[in-house]
């Protein structure tokens, strides 16, 4: 029986969190925890392998002027919140072409901002604070979205996941399919950086990073959540406020 992922083009990056393991050996149960990139995107049969699914929730991570723009289509779901800001820490990075296109100094800048949001986004953003209630609610199946699928909603993912109890390993290796499902991208934009300025590597790295994700970003993330907080138990309980029994109620949620 053909996969109903198979349906759906690549670049997309739409997938079912359904079948990842955690530490204690469980998995997330199948068509519950779905993430995608933009779904306007999607072209009218791509919408209806979404309607499929049932969707009772949907969270664009975008900000109102993408999502006011680009309206997502209309599946008969839930949306539960709009936010494009994280704590005011993005308001001085430029996300546009032209600042994802910056060579020399500027570049190592403009990398070292957007590392630094990206380490930080798991702190205070109120979209991931939404989500993390819808979901402890149990309004699903749930899916999560940003523009390419593959920052904001691939934190969130993390995030998820290190609710649910995988190991960091796990996490990271589900934060870098991004590369395999928008590879065609990310190679169209490199071999673009290769046309221009092919020895600048800041450029090439923000080239990278229009497309892709980065394995060095993914791990700094996790990283600095232990350095921060200790554990991903101890994060949920500073962020969220959640204690072993909230944990406990997440995790026999979604897990079977």
């Amino acid at each position: 029986m053909e996969n109903k992922t198979d349906l759906l083009r690549q670049e997309l990056n739409f997938r079912d969190l359904g079948g990842i393991q955690m530490k204690d050996g469980r998995v997330v149960k199948k068509e519950t925890l779905l993430r995608a990139g933009g779904l306007h995107l999607f072209n009218k049969e791509e919408v209806e392998v979404l309607r499929s699914y049932h969707i009772h929730t949907i969270i664009d991570f975008r900000a109102p002027y993408n999502w006011k723009k680009k309206k997502d289509p209309e599946i008969g779901a839930v949306y539960a919140a709009y936010d494009g800001k994280t704590a005011n820490i993005g308001d001085s990075i430029d996300f546009s072409a032209k600042g994802f296109g910056q060579t020399g100094e500027a570049a190592q800048e403009q990398l070292r901002k957007v590392r630094y949001y990206y380490t930080h986004m798991p702190y205070g953003y109120n979209a991931f604070h939404v989500l993390m209630k819808e979901l402890q609610e149990g309004h699903t199946p749930f899916l999560f979205h940003c523009a390419k699928g593959k920052d904001r909603t691939g934190i969130a993912a993390m995030i998820i996941l290190g609710a649910l109890g995988a190991d960091d390993e796990t996490i990271l290796k589900d934060y870098m399919l991004s590369n395999v499902y928008r590879h065609a991208a990310i190679a169209e934009r490199v071999q673009e950086g290769r046309n221009t300025h092919p020895e600048d590597d800041g450029y090439m790295k923000l080239m990278y990073l229009r497309e892709g994700v980065s394995e060095e970003i993914g791990q700094a993330i996790i990283d600095l959540l232990h350095e921060k907080c200790g554990s991903w138990e101890n994060y949920m309980k500073l962020e969220y406020g959640w204690d072993e029994t909230a944990l406990d109620h997440f995790r026999n949620s979604y897990l079977e």
